[in-house]
């Protein structure tokens, strides 16, 4: 028996073991919900773990959301309905269960399709510097899109290119780490202070794609140890329950006290704010991870439109899905004009509850698996989630099946999790995003062989 095999042996044995604890504490409540959430992290775990770690860490974010009021129910010993949101009849239960059951049907349609991958292994001729250089142009095209204000369509390819700067660091933390040159640790402590003038986390993104590589390259040639993994889950944590604690004051600030997604300060103001902030502010462990829990899980729209939904108003039969799909087949840059889809509308639709919109800088989703309800109802709302999981699976297949080196397709594969980086997001926008990924990747495979050889000694 492997490495790999034992530590996912001693994995499962933690989520048993796990799963035992949290039912003896849960006084009989909430144990359906509780079996199905341990259950689709086992799932996640023991058919991606090994096999595709991007796609492990892309659905057990997914999963999280999916449960973490399940869990937080638990520890506290109530209800999970009791933690609705919005109105007394949200079924969260429900909305958790369906959402927990879609997530195990996607994982299986993706590893259905899903090759047989190569561990990454270590490639020697790749140069750091160019590297670097490269991750650098894409800050920096990523600084001219957003000082070239509305670019249309455009924006959309441009946001790809930019995101391919992920890709590049991990190749940065695959040459980095054998040859101690730790450039990763000031790109990192870079994009946490950039993000400082962002009105979202947008901090998280450098440790997560830290994380994943990590993964990847644990399960190759490289043993990471596991205090190292602890240390960046931690970092992460603690910055996120630190944002939690402080973000609805510091947003006032930053857009000028407007009820706005926009910045209207330096980095240097925002820089001492968010110091202040962090020593003036009492930090309430219990208020703070509500918050967390409040801000992580996204079943609150799902509960209210089953009670929307057919009772008020009909589902709807395929016509979200459709309409998604006529909506990615008619791109923004060869259709400038094209309607803008204002989610916040959407959820209001199909959940009779008032939310702020697009004209308050707000865009709400249902999410991809509450609009397959909509659409299909309990028993058929798996339809478009199989389908959706079949198309990723083959987009993976071939990726890895291409003939450029193995190490080039994983880094190819890591910004495929801010393709589709969450359980909120609106099937229009989860097939938009991957779909003109995978054109992006496709040219790079296809055309790219050179610039990617000019990242080679």
């Amino acid at each position: 028996m492997d490495n790999k095999s034992i530590s996912l042996k001693k994995f499962n044995i933690g989520f048993i073991l796990l799963f035992l604890c949290l039912l003896f504490f849960s006084e009989q409540k909430n144990t359906i919900e509780l079996l199905l959430s341990v259950s689709t992290f086992g799932v996640i775990l023991n058919l991606f773990f090994v096999r595709q770690p991007v796609i492990f860490f892309t659905l057990c974010y997914h999963a999280l959301q999916a449960t973490a009021k399940v869990f937080y129910a638990v520890i506290n010993k109530t209800s999970i309905n009791e933690l609705a949101t919005y109105s007394n009849n949200a079924d969260l239960a429900e909305a958790s269960r369906l959402s927990c059951i879609g997530l195990i049907i996607l994982s299986f349609a993706i590893y259905i399709v899903l090759p047989k991958i190569k561990s990454a292994e270590r490639k020697n001729t790749l140069n750091i510097k160019k590297l670097l250089f490269a991750y650098g142009g894409c800050i920096a095209l990523g600084y001219l899109a957003m000082s070239m204000g509305q670019l249309g369509g455009l924006y959309q390819i441009l946001n790809k290119l930019i995101i391919l700067k992920w890709g590049i660091f991990f190749l940065i933390v695959h040459v980095g780490i054998p040859q101690k040159k730790y450039y990763f640790i000031y790109i990192i402590i870079f994009e946490i202070l950039i993000s400082i003038i962002s009105y979202f986390s947008t901090f998280k993104d450098v440790l997560f794609v830290m994380l994943i590589s990590l993964l990847i390259l644990n399960l190759g040639y490289l043993k990471i140890k596991p205090r190292v993994f602890i240390l960046l889950a931690s970092l992460s944590l603690f910055l996120g329950f630190t944002w939690q604690n402080i973000k609805d004051d510091y947003r006032l600030f930053l857009s000028a006290g407007e009820k706005s997604q926009t910045v209207k300060v330096g980095f240097d103001e925002a820089y001492d704010k968010i110091i202040d902030l962090v020593n003036e502010n009492p930090y309430d462990t219990e208020q703070t991870f509500d918050k967390t829990v409040d801000r992580i899980s996204y079943i609150d729209y799902f509960a209210e439109s089953l009670n929307y939904i057919p009772l008020i108003k009909p589902h709807t039969n395929g016509m979200v899905w459709l309409e998604s799909l006529l909506h990615i087949s008619q791109p923004r840059l060869l259709y400038p004009n094209k309607k803008v889809i204002d989610d916040s509308q959407k959820t209001m639709e199909f959940t009779g509850i008032m939310l702020a919109d697009a004209e308050q800088g707000t865009s709400i989703s249902l999410g991809y698996v509450a609009e397959s309800y909509v659409d299909f109802g309990k028993y058929l709302f798996i339809i478009p989630i199989i389908l959706l999981g079949l198309l990723i699976g083959w987009l993976f297949r071939k990726l890895f099946q291409s003939n450029i080196n193995t190490i080039y397709c994983w880094a190819l594969s890591i910004p495929f999790y801010f393709q589709f980086y969450g359980l909120e997001m609106a099937s229009e926008k989860v097939l938009g995003s991957i779909i003109t990924y995978a054109f992006i990747v496709f040219i790079i495979v296809k055309y790219g062989k050179k610039q990617l050889a000019w990242l080679e000694k």
